[in-house]
């Protein structure tokens, strides 16, 4: 599914990256110690098609998970994390394909700008001696790329995500980030998201966040 929009589009326009639990083991995908080189080599294409942006449409598109646009943008965004608190507690994280419902890429001249997961955790264990309710999914890995930002791009990431989520029937949405992406949490509290309580491999750490939506 690709739908074109002006470049100017979207309320808000920060870069939302997030932090998040183990997934459930299965058939899995590694996103690894690559996540640095990874990012450093998209600079110079991004920074070009960044000044196309004012002239150029900007596309979003539900794409594979295994897209290989979508896999550098979840490596950018593990590679930011890791700067940002000084770790990389999320470079190994798991994600079961089968528990994806849609995977979104948005292009900005012609060059992967911007992206997102949301997968399905209904009745998955959710880390705190319980389980996620059925209907329940998660937002994943939304991340913009550095010279994109201010755009409105996360917005549109997660407007999309949503209406995947609708699609599929579920009826609430959840997330995790942390008090080192101020940015994020601008962004979700903005878009109507409210703080709900911890959940996830980091549910005992003072930096986590974590919020709900019902759709």
């Amino acid at each position: 599914m690709t739908m074109a929009v002006g470049a100017h589009d979207g309320a808000l326009a920060e870069a939302a990256t997030e932090r998040g639990p183990a997934g459930r083991v299965g058939r899995v995908v590694t996103e690894s110690g690559r996540a640095r080189q990874a990012a450093s080599g998209q600079v110079v294409a991004q920074r070009v098609a960044a000044e196309q942006v004012a002239s150029e449409q900007v596309v979003v598109e539900r794409v594979p998970f295994d897209h290989p646009d979508a896999v550098a943008l979840r490596l950018a965004a593990v590679a930011e994390l890791a700067e940002r608190y000084g770790d990389d507690g999320d470079a190994d994280e798991y994600f079961d394909p089968a528990t994806i419902v849609a995977t979104v890429v948005i292009r900005a001249g012609g060059v992967a700008a911007a992206g997102g997961s949301l997968r399905d955790l209904s009745g998955a264990d959710d880390g705190v001696g319980g389980r996620h309710p059925s209907g329940t999914g998660e937002v994943k890995r939304v991340f913009v790329g550095a010279v994109f930002r201010r755009r409105g791009l996360s917005t549109l990431i997660m407007e999309e995500l949503e209406c995947s989520a609708r699609e599929a029937g579920l009826t609430r949405v959840v997330l995790e980030t942390g008090t080192a992406q101020p940015e994020a949490i601008s962004l979700y509290e903005k878009l109507g998201y409210e703080r709900i309580a911890p959940y996830g491999k980091y549910a005992g750490e003072e930096d986590q966040r974590c919020y709900g939506k019902a759709l």
